[in-house]
């Protein structure tokens, strides 16, 4: 068709976007067609620059494009040109967009057949039968059936089964009216194509065409017997047991299976399906039957399977096998390793016994999977086991030691990972050695994956040797070679001197003493210590002393301030510098007197006997240590050397101070002051100021006699009182008659006169006459006497009758009868004494005054007090009046005093040792006057107390009054005491004396040292640790220890080790038995000699280690192929024998290559086979603890039966080495 588009007239120069008019329309064309042709016009302005493309699948095509682009022309389309092709209209030269459409070119092809089934066919009745037919086309054809032109799907038959492509048609169980021609067509939209087949059915009687046969089979198995047949149609199989029908087509029982093939299995064999079956094959053409035996065996099988074994280089492997089978069949055994049959024989190394496997003498050639395999009528099985044969790891190579860069402490310690002797290494274990000291064990677990390991910890400025070894399960192996000694650089002590002790020496210096820094922190040689100290509690500089010796560790710093606190420090130096410096010691100078007085002082009378002192105490900086108190300090103002101190205790609490002196004498002028003190003494007083003391009223008249006396006068005179207490203003008399109150006078004097004359008194009267002194303070005491007028006094009487009684240790009473008064009053009475001793000739004292009383008794009686006890006395008395004394009485009778303990205690004690146990004391023996009784019953006592308070007191008593010494024992060595001693009579004890300070001498120690410990740190060594001796059991200055040692239940006497100095409480015990027990004690001696050990003894074992080689190696046996040999264990075993290693090789081969066999600690001897006739071999035995082996005792022996000694061999051994050759 045509059609003509009428647009809009457009200005020629205005463009318009392409538009597709006529597109291309989907076409389909069969393949092998001549052309196919696709069209698409298109429009836009202008058209001289429209273009239009066909593009395929992206692809811009040319062919068969007309010269306008409005044709494809596609010839001879085949399958591979079908697809999308693309119409697209453009104009040139422009930005007006393109347009494009799309159509679809559809290629079809005509069915073909690619299989289809054969024109003739044969089958049997009840068979199945396919019949293939497969087409291709496009589009993909259509398949359909056909039998005898009549459609399957009209036929509707189940036996014929279609694909779901419909392109197999399956004829299942055939029928004789299946017989026919069958067809099949393909069809689609490009044509139709078809195929046929002629099927022929045929049949026949059944047949056997493979006829059952007897089975013998193994319990546990499977059985199938055969039955093919054949026939048409197909026969039907049955099988029966007997009577019984196990399988058909229509029966199926357990464990019966009937087969495709007409066969029958049994699955699994039971014992009891022994026994005859029988097949039957029948079909609509007849019958066949055949019957068979099946015979059951008992399975064969590995009832004891071999298996996976490790074992120690040298000893045995028994891989056991055994079977269980049927006793109807026989067995047989065989072995292999790996892939390879083995070898073994009877009583060679790997030898079969009743089916297991035995190797001796087992090495790293026995590793690997061995198969035990069983093989019999009744079947075969088979088993395997993995053999590994481990021993000790070798030593680790190539060990190196480095030091770190950058930590000195620390070293590099590389090896070369060993031969892990088969086991898996467990760990390795690093020794070290440290200044040639016993080697010890720096870490045990080191992990076994590591080949370098750093060293931490090390102490410097000292050196290191390295070593070790590998660990695995069968033990520790041999240590690796040393390393070179390595030196670790010096470096400035780690650690502070220690026990610092500070301690004032005087007031201007302090003592400090130290003690060096651990040993392990030193870090190199100590050269000297460097002393810091400084004010405490002040951040000024530290002043500092440097001491360039070791040896002292002591510093005495002086000229220091007074009574002021230090802080001090101590460091220590080695080559390398300066160490850390010790924690702050505090300590104080000490005190010193103050010097400065109290200030502010004033001193006040506050009355007549007492003056008030205030004041402030001195600055604190010049008192110089702890205050003590203050003394008030008063004395008579011409007399400086007469003080009168008064001590006050310090008052912190106030300003001002305030003290008083009292019992002063009065109205006296006394210089005052006040002084501060501290314990080592008094600080300067302050100025003095003279201070006087108030008025008082004045003491008595003296003096006092009477002149003229006349009948109504008398003259009485005096004189000034001793203690006047002020200025005397004047005096004041009385009189009065006696008794007569009313009667009193009084006459005012003044201060001038001493004498008055009385008059205008009675005759013949008695007066009482006072005087007494005045002062501004009043009228002081009177002194009184009476006198009679017209009668002048008189010296009185003597006193008479005296009578004693009453009688004490110390006093009597004495009553007289008193004598005439001499017309005037009694003013006193004097009782004098006489001391008689009474012996061979009684000897008589002087009279002395015992006595004296100022007014007259109440009576006639007196109270004689401090007499001396136990003493004869004689006693007279007189009385005084104002005339004077009357003459003495006629003395008494002789009378002692009673009996009393004495007064006093011997005097000027001195006190010496005697011995460790004894003090000798001397005294001054009692002066028999101070025996206070019987001097039969007079004796000393003597007490001797710890000086520390502890424990009870010693006496000792001595009877003899005249001895002067005595020795005190049983008290403790070494030790203070405190001695005193008192006198004693029949009456009891008199006081003790003062003690003296006596020091028992030095003995030796009564007890040990305790906590006594003992740990063994080495092999070869153990460290002994101690305490301190009770101090009560040291008995004297302990110089040392010494440390006693030997093997328990040894007959030989201890070593003995000494240890200067009481400083020290331990020690290492160098080289001792090894894996030995050492009884260890312990004492401590004085310059007097050893004190007992410590009990009871501490036992310690030295560590195990390496053993000594075997001993008494012998071979007393020697054959062509064979040697034993016989030996013994170490003479030093060095701890617990786990085993024994022999080594042995061809003399002539490489030294270092060796067959080795390991045995059991109880084994004494060994055969060696497989050796080679007439050769000399090297033969080593070792043994091993669990520290590993030790050295190897070595000999050559040869290999003959010739009778003969062997002697070349001799050069090879080393010491110790033994050359046997038995035949």
């Amino acid at each position: 068709s045509l059609s003509l588009f009428i647009a809009d007239v457009i200005a020629p120069a205005e463009l318009v976007a392409p538009v597709i008019v006529i597109a291309p329309k989907n076409t389909s064309v069969v393949a092998g067609a001549s052309e196919a042709t696709l069209e698409c016009v298109a429009n836009a302005r202008s058209l001289d620059r429209l273009q239009v493309f066909w593009k395929r699948n992206g692809v811009r095509l040319t062919a068969g494009v007309d010269s306008f682009g409005r044709r494809l022309v596609i010839s001879n389309p085949t399958s591979a040109d079908g697809g999308l092709y693309v119409c697209e209209a453009t104009l040139r030269n422009s930005s007006q967009k393109s347009t494009e459409a799309k159509a679809y070119l559809s290629v079809l092809e005509s069915p073909h057949f690619t299989s289809k089934p054969k024109r003739y066919m044969i089958a049997e009745v009840e068979k199945n039968v396919e019949l293939q037919c497969h087409a291709k086309g496009v589009p993909t054809p259509k398949l359909e059936w056909f039998k005898d032109a009549i459609p399957l799907s009209t036929l509707n038959n189940s036996r014929y089964k279609l694909t779901t492509s419909s392109m197999v048609l399956q004829v299942r169980r055939i029928q004789p009216d299946d017989a026919g021609i069958f067809q099949c067509f393909a069809e689609n939209t490009a044509g139709e194509i078809q195929a046929h087949t002629n099927l022929v059915i045929t049949s026949m009687s059944p047949l056997f065409t493979t006829p059952p046969s007897d089975i013998t089979v193994t319990d546990g198995t499977s059985a199938v017997f055969t039955c093919d047949t054949s026939g048409a149609p197909k026969p039907a199989i049955v099988w029966r047991k007997g009577s019984q029908v196990l399988a058909s087509g229509s029966v199926q029982t357990p464990r019966f299976t009937l087969l495709e093939s007409g066969g029958l299995q049994i699955l699994p064999i039971m014992p009891s399906d022994a026994g005859n079956y029988t097949c039957l094959a029948s079909n609509t053409e007849g019958l066949v039957n055949a019957t068979v035996a099946l015979t059951v065996l008992s399975r064969t099988f590995i009832s004891t399977p071999p298996e996976d074994q490790r074992v120690i280089k040298g000893t045995t492997a028994v891989l056991h096998c055994a079977a269980t089978h049927d006793p109807r069949v026989t067995v047989r055994y065989s072995w292999k390793k790996g892939t390879k049959p083995l070898s073994v024989s009877t009583g060679g190394r790997v030898s079969m016994k009743e089916g297991s496997l035995q190797i001796s003498q087992t090495w790293s050639g026995d590793i690997g999977d061995y198969t035990c395999r069983v093989i019999s009528p009744a079947g075969n099985d088979s088993k395997s086991a993995r053999l590994e044969v481990i021993e000790l790891p070798h030593s680790p190579r190539n060990l190196q030691v480095a030091l770190n860069e950058t930590d000195s402490r620390t070293v590099l310690l590389s090896w070369v990972r060993p031969f892990d002797g088969n086991s898996p290494l467990l760990h390795y274990i690093i020794e070290f050695s440290e200044n040639n000291s016993p080697w010890k064990v720096y870490m045990d677990d080191v992990s076994p994956t590591l080949a370098s390991l750093l060293v931490i910890g090390l102490t410097p400025a000292r050196t290191y040797q390295f070593r070790v070894c590998a660990v695995n399960q069968v033990g520790r192996g041999q240590y690796s070679a040393e390393t070179n000694r390595l030196m670790l650089r010096e470096e400035p002590p780690s650690a502070p001197p220690k026990n610092i002790v500070a301690s004032g020496r005087t007031n201007q210096s302090i003592m400090v003493q130290w003690q060096p820094p651990p040993e392990p922190q030193l870090n190199g040689v100590l050269r000297g210590y460097v002393l810091r100290y400084r004010l405490a509690g002040l951040p000024g500089e530290f002043q500092l002393k440097n001491i360039t010796s070791a040896e002292i560790n002591y510093c005495l710093i002086g000229e220091l301030i007074i009574w002021t606190q230090y802080e001090i420090q101590v460091a220590a130096y080695t080559g390398a510098g300066l160490g850390v410096y010790s924690q702050s010691a505090t300590e104080y100078t000490l005190q010193g007197v103050p010097t400065a007085p109290p200030q502010d002082v004033e001193a006040v009378a506050l009355n007549s006997t007492t003056i008030k002192f205030t004041w402030t105490p001195p600055p604190q900086q010049f008192i110089n240590g702890i205050n003590q108190g203050y003394k008030l300090l008063v004395w008579p103002e011409h007399c400086p050397d007469c003080i009168t101190m008064v001590t006050i205790a310090p008052e912190f609490h106030g300003s001002r101070h305030y003290g008083y002196v009292s019992n002063l004498r009065k109205f006296t002028w006394y210089e005052t002051a006040v002084l501060c003190f501290t314990t080592p003494g008094d600080g300067p007083a302050s100025t003095s100021q003279l201070i006087q003391t108030h008025v008082d009223k004045p003491g008595p008249v003296t003096q006092l006699s009477f002149t003229e006396i006349l009948d109504t006068s008398l003259r009485i005179s005096w004189q000034e009182p001793e203690d006047k207490n002020g200025i005397i203003t004047g005096y004041v008399l009385s009189w009065q008659e006696a008794g007569q109150n009313e009667t009193l006078v009084s006459q005012t004097l003044s201060n001038s006169t001493l004498a008055y004359k009385v008059t205008g008194l009675t005759s013949l009267t008695t007066y009482a006459l006072q005087v007494a002194a005045v002062t501004q303070a009043g009228v002081g005491a009177s002194t009184s006497s009476t006198i009679s007028t017209g009668l002048p006094p008189e010296l009185p009487g003597a006193p008479s009758n005296l009578v004693i009684s009453n009688i004490s240790p110390r006093s009597v009473t004495i009553q007289f009868s008193p004598g005439s008064d001499g017309k005037t009053e009694i003013s006193k009475w004097i009782v004098e004494g006489q001391v008689v001793i009474v012996g061979e000739e009684e000897k008589e004292a002087e009279w002395k005054v015992l006595y004296e009383r100022d007014s007259p008794p109440a009576s006639d009686t007196l109270e004689i007090p401090n007499l001396i006890p136990f003493t004869q006395y004689r006693f007279r008395m007189k009385q005084v009046n104002i005339v004077g004394s009357s003459p003495f009485s006629e003395s008494s009778r002789l009378m002692q005093t009673l009996q009393s303990s004495p007064d006093v205690a011997p005097t000027e004690l001195v006190v010496f040792s005697a011995s460790e146990t004894s003090l000798r004391i001397r005294w001054e023996p009692l002066p028999e006057a101070a025996y206070n009784g019987n001097p039969e019953s007079v004796g000393y006592r003597v007490r001797a107390q710890r000086a520390d308070g502890f424990g009870q007191p010693r006496m000792e008593t001595v009877s003899d009054r005249l001895s002067c010494e005595v020795t005190v024992e049983g008290l403790e060595e070494w030790t203070d005491y405190e001695l005193s001693i008192q006198a004693f009579n029949s009456i009891g004890p008199g006081p003790w004396s003062s003690h003296v300070l006596g020091k028992t001498k030095e003995s030796v120690p009564s007890g040990a040292p305790e906590n006594v410990s003992a740990e063994a740190m080495s092999s070869t060594s153990v460290l002994v640790t101690w305490g301190s001796v009770p101090e009560h059991q040291k008995n004297g200055h302990i110089l040392g220890y010494k440390v006693l040692y030997r093997e328990k239940d040894s007959d030989r006497a201890p070593q003995a080790h000494l240890v200067n100095g009481n400083q020290t409480h331990m020690l290492l015990l160098r080289n001792l038995s090894k894996f030995t027990v050492y009884e260890i004690q312990v004492l401590a001696f004085t310059r007097v000699g050893d004190g007992p050990p410590s009990l009871p003894p501490t036992a310690e074992r030295t560590k195990d280690d390496v053993p000594g080689p075997p001993v008494r190696l012998m071979f007393p046996e020697v054959r062509l192929s064979s040697v034993r040999v016989v030996w013994q264990p170490p003479s030093e075993p060095n701890g617990i024998i786990m085993g024994y290693q022999i080594s042995y090789r061809l003399d002539i081969n490489d030294p270092n290559k060796f067959t080795t066999v390991e045995v059991g600690s109880n084994a004494r001897q060994f055969t060696v086979t497989g050796l080679m006739p007439e050769s000399a071999y090297v033969f080593q035995i070792t043994a091993r603890t669990l520290q590993g082996w030790g050295p190897a005792d070595e000999a050559i022996v040869i290999t003959t039966e010739k009778r003969g000694t062997f002697k070349s061999g001799l050069s090879k051994l080393g010491p110790g080495g033994l050359v046997s050759c038995i035949v």
